[in-house]
């Protein structure tokens, strides 16, 4: 029977092909043991899923080991034998053949300065090796080209990412050593960067100084500001607000040097010109809720500190109407990632994670990574006690915020926040279990001084001055060490409606516990970001108390 020479066009089509061709040998019971596999742990038939390589990279890309049992390793090799099948069957192409390098690159690789540098870019060497280019000639078309022979191929990275990261290091050792090469470009990520104050005029920088002042009661004696001092965040928002209009306005066509003062760009005309560019840097047709900040920054100035007639600050007041946005209940993206815990394998994943980064730990209880294994254990251990905010979390100190208490052999400890540290004012206090309690004396008499060596009294110290870690960073830290060790996406943020979830699913409408947990002042605000999830364990609860007693009868008779 002659072999198929059309393009298959599922993994379906790739097992027919492999069949047709059993050979019976150990390498070829392993290609079909790997696409049955990757259909399986994605819980698709095989001819529901793509089999070109770009396709099947977005599936393959939610596939995580802890989420199979299985260990990374394992699923390097599901996923190799799943690129040779599809090499076999003529899904992808064939691989480059291996050609050797020439003495131009050889000598190229010899001005990097890393062994990470030369393996980035040998994948690069070896495909302009076969097509006969030498440094010299890489250009950006060529990087193009390269990219799309990646793309045709790869499945386990985004050959985008991995030819951006090729440009970096390519472009730093051809500056760093004066090489004869063109510099290759590649797409910048990331936020819009505005403009620095310093860009406008100083009379502006002035005026916008002296109002943050205000607001911070930098005098205590000036009845301009605001009855109670504002948090040094919010006081960055504000200014951050500012940035992000007036780099608007000067991408619009405003000249910066001609923005001398506040009234002079504060009005209801440069505000539209203003929220147009920032609503077309958004990647939705939804306007985006950084309009709402901003327009509420700059109606507070209208109102407070310009000398604005009646009708020019109705004309404020109406733009902002247009940008607000009035979002009730958590966002779409929280709740998509929240839905991960209805599979309650996930949630013992979650809750069991502090024991088993500790244990992690105390593996090689004398090294730096079983020390941050062990911060990162007692810092989940805690969020999921009482889901604090992030920068509450990142700012706890050993003095002012842990007490220690004994309790016959064991030691307790509470968490006690002030208000004028928390985001709404409501001071936290909670007491740890037990198992907590454990987890925190441990970190802190033994892996705490191998976090940083340094003096220091934070409970999560940097390792270069042993003051605080940074929310974001800190946050950050933490979300690549959920997704590590369990496949699961979540930020610090995340475990306050995780926490909740859990209790509701319990007793469904009991907002008022929930209120208390997260220290919300007002039930309604709870109540709003809640109220779906109650009732869907309260869809479930009516299931198992009246249909199942229905169903009960309906299979009897």
């Amino acid at each position: 029977m002659p072999f198929d020479m059309t393009k298959p066009q599922s993994l379906a089509d790739v097992l027919d092909r492999l069949t047709i061709r059993d050979g019976g040998s150990t390498r070829h019971r392993d290609q079909v043991s790997a696409v049955r596999r990757v259909a399986e742990m994605l819980g698709r038939a095989p001819a529901d899923l793509p089999c070109d390589a770009p396709g099947l990279r977005m599936y393959l890309d939610r596939i995580h080991p802890a989420q199979h049992h299985i260990t990374a390793h394992t699923l390097a090799n599901i996923k190799t034998n799943l690129a040779t099948a599809l090499r076999s069957a003529r899904a992808i192409p064939r691989n480059a053949p291996k050609v050797p390098r020439t003495v131009a690159w050889e000598e190229f690789f010899l001005a990097a300065e890393a062994k990470h540098q030369v393996w980035s870019l040998s994948r690069l060497a070896s495909y302009c090796a076969w097509r006969g280019l030498q440094p010299a000639d890489v250009t950006d078309e060529v990087m193009a080209e390269f990219q799309g022979h990646l793309d045709a191929r790869l499945l386990t990275k985004d050959p985008a990412k991995l030819c951006k990261e090729m440009a970096q290091i390519w472009n730093g050792i051809v500056k760093r050593n004066d090489l004869p090469f063109p510099c290759l470009s590649y797409e910048k990520g990331g936020s819009h960067r505005c403009r620095p104050l310093s860009t406008y005029p100083e009379p502006l920088q002035a005026e916008i100084q002296t109002y943050l002042g205000r607001l911070r009661h930098d005098d205590p004696f000036d009845t301009s500001g605001p009855d109670e001092a504002l948090r040094p965040t919010s006081v960055r928002n504000v200014e951050a607000h500012l940035r992000q209009f007036l780099d608007a306005l000067a991408e619009a066509g405003e000249e910066p040097t001609g923005m001398k003062s506040l009234v002079d760009v504060v009005t209801a005309e440069n505000m539209k010109a203003a929220f147009r560019v920032i609503m077309k840097r958004a990647p939705s047709d939804k306007i985006p809720p950084a309009c709402n900040n901003i327009a509420a920054t700059l109606v507070a100035i209208a109102r407070y500190r310009l000398d604005l007639s009646e009708l020019d600050l109705k004309a404020v007041l109406a733009i902002k109407k247009k940008v607000t946005t009035k979002p009730k209940g958590m966002s779409a993206k929280n709740s998509d990632r929240l839905a991960q815990f209805n599979d309650w394998e996930n949630v013992l994943r979650i809750v069991g994670l502090p024991a088993t980064l500790m244990d992690e730990a105390d593996r090689s209880p004398r090294n730096r990574k079983a020390a941050l294994a062990a911060m990162h254990a007692v810092a989940i251990a805690i969020l999921l006690s009482c889901p604090v905010r992030a920068k509450n979390l990142a700012s706890l100190d050993l003095e002012r915020h842990i007490k220690a208490h004994r309790s016959g052999t064991h030691t307790r400890y509470t968490i006690r926040i002030e208000g004028i540290e928390v985001k709404n004012g409501e001071p936290i206090e909670f007491r740890l279990n037990n198992r907590v309690s454990r987890l925190l004396h441990r970190y802190i008499t033994v892996y705490r001084p191998l976090v940083s060596r340094a003096q220091g009294t934070a409970l999560f110290p940097k390792a270069t001055d042993g003051t605080p870690r940074g929310s974001d960073n800190f946050g950050q830290e933490l979300t690549r060490a959920v997704y590590r060790e369990t496949g699961l996406e979540m930020h610090p943020h995340l475990f306050r409606h995780l926490t909740s979830k859990l209790y509701l699913k319990e007793r469904p409408g009991d907002f008022e516990t929930v209120r208390r947990l997260l220290k919300h002042k007002r039930l309604q605000t709870t109540i709003d970001f809640y109220a779906e999830i109650s009732n869907q364990w309260a869809h479930e609860h009516y299931d198992q108390v009246v249909l199942a007693k229905w169903g009960g009868r309906d299979d009897q008779d």
